[in-house]
């Protein structure tokens, strides 16, 4: 069985992500809110060049 294709990031989620990282928002607080894996945040903030607390 294949598996799932990872669901793609929207503009407003990357946004969000953004916002949430300068508020101080460690990545679990963040993956909750958006609904994500700590992991694809990890992911996406370094693609994007945030740097996150743990």
């Amino acid at each position: 069985m294949k598996a799932p294709k990872p669901k793609q990031w929207t503009e407003q989620e990357v946004r969000r992500l953004a916002a949430l990282a300068r508020q101080g928002a460690g990545v679990s607080k963040i993956a909750a809110e958006l609904g994500r894996h700590a992991g694809s945040v990890r992911r996406m903030a370094r693609s994007i060049g945030i740097l996150l607390k743990k």
